[in-house]
């Protein structure tokens, strides 16, 4: 019988062909490996996570791609999540990955805690090879990272600092506590070079088992869709709404492009509500839309629809709605961080770029700018597969299990 806090569902599979990274960025400072990292068949993962779908957010969609991925090329994998409630998911006829999501105790969706996660990798420690967990910014892999009985490797995400004041004050006392992570991971897995070089820079000692394995777009999640019939030009924002982002920004800038475009923006967070009033005294309701949380099929259609894709935010680990706008065929206004830039030489693409702090008047120019050029239309870059992140990923784990690290 399945527990109240320990809810089984299923994740549903992606499509296979993906565009992204090329395969000379997918590893940096590289271990011993095994000769055929295919070799081990039914490697038993599990994937430790604060939050997957249906829950909205970027973290989620990229663990599922990564385990729907593991399970293609053989994995036996487990996501092990967390909810903020205790409805059941009904399981997927055919899916390929087992996820048990547990209740959280305590704490917001970004900060939330189960015990009962950590319980379950504890007392199941003998029923997997590797632990892969994921986030920096959450408890989870801190959690799990003592009680693992296996392997562990984990992937921060990782951003440098906090998004706000408070964030940035509780991350002083954070940083020497979660070093416990870094230190007792095999390897880190970092999405782009940008991440490892703000991994680095903040705990040095891990520089010898950071790795750089970059994630997939998927190119066919577009194949199909249609747009929206709309009167004017879209210029699109995606992602989550964190001050950071700077979405309030690109509001502002929108009162000195008139009625040329219409901005919407999509994502959940705490700028919510607070880009809707600004909306509004602004006076901007003709030509702004705050759409709030949306489904992938929904983002799908927006990010096919834009003629520009704007991110301006001041600090990324990957860029994803970049790479996502890139091979949606929009043009791209970005700020001119080394992870925007990063993914912007490897899907061979060129942004107008700002800089992070860049001005309203200087932003409505950028995007006067990439309207005036239009669509650059599908990229053509030699594709980069979640098939392949998923290899690379497998190779680090049997890196991890053939040669572990000496401890000192």
């Amino acid at each position: 019988m399945t527990r109240r806090s320990e809810v089984p569902y299923s994740s549903s599979p992606d499509a296979t062909r993906t565009l992204g990274w090329p395969a000379r960025a997918s590893r940096v400072a590289p271990r011993r490996r095994r000769a055929s990292v295919t070799a081990r068949t039914g490697l038993r993962v599990a994937v430790a996570t604060p939050s997957y779908p249906p829950e909205v957010g970027g973290l989620g969609v990229l663990v599922r791609n990564l385990a729907t991925a593991l399970a293609g090329q053989g994995c036996d994998a487990t996501v092990l999540t967390q909810t903020r409630d205790c409805a059941p998911r009904p399981a997927e006829p055919g899916a390929a990955v087992r996820v048990l999501a547990f209740r959280s105790a305590v704490g917001g969706r970004r900060f939330g805690y189960a015990p009962r996660l950590r319980r379950h990798v504890r007392d199941h420690r003998g029923e997997f090879d590797v632990v892969h967990a994921f986030s920096y910014h959450a408890p989870v892999a801190l959690a799990v990272s003592g009680v693992t009985g296996s392997p562990l490797l984990f992937s921060p995400v990782f951003h440098a600092g906090g998004h706000s004041a408070l964030a940035r004050a509780a991350h002083v006392g954070y940083r020497p506590v979660a070093r416990r992570v870094f230190e007792r991971a095999e390897a880190i897995l970092c999405l782009s070079s940008a991440e490892r070089d703000d991994v680095v820079r903040l705990y040095p000692f891990c520089a010898r088992w950071a790795r750089v394995v970059p994630i997939a777009v998927d190119a066919e999640q577009y194949a199909g869709v249609e747009p929206f019939e709309v009167a004017r030009p879209v210029i699109l924002s995606a992602g989550r709404l964190d001050r950071y982002k700077r979405v309030d920004a690109v509001v502002r800038a929108m009162g000195a492009l008139g009625d040329r475009a219409t901005l919407v923006v999509t994502g959940v967070g705490p700028e919510l509500e607070p880009l809707r009033r600004l909306v509004a005294e602004l006076g901007l309701s003709g030509t702004v839309q705050v759409l709030g949380g949306v489904e992938e099929v929904t983002l799908h259609r927006w990010q096919r629809t834009a003629a520009v894709v704007v991110s301006i935010s001041s600090r990324e680990s990957f860029g994803l709605a970049v790479a996502e706008g890139i091979v949606a065929g929009a043009a791209i206004v970005a700020s001119e961080i080394p992870a925007h830039r990063e993914v912007a030489a490897a899907l061979d693409a060129s942004p107008v770029y700002v800089p992070a702090d860049v001005t309203t008047g200087d932003l409505a120019s950028a995007l006067r700018a990439a309207l005036d050029a239009g669509r650059p239309g599908p990229m053509s870059k030699v594709p980069r597969a979640w098939s392949d992140v998923a290899r690379d990923t497998i190779a680090v784990y049997e890196d991890a299990l053939a040669h572990p690290r000496a401890r000192s």
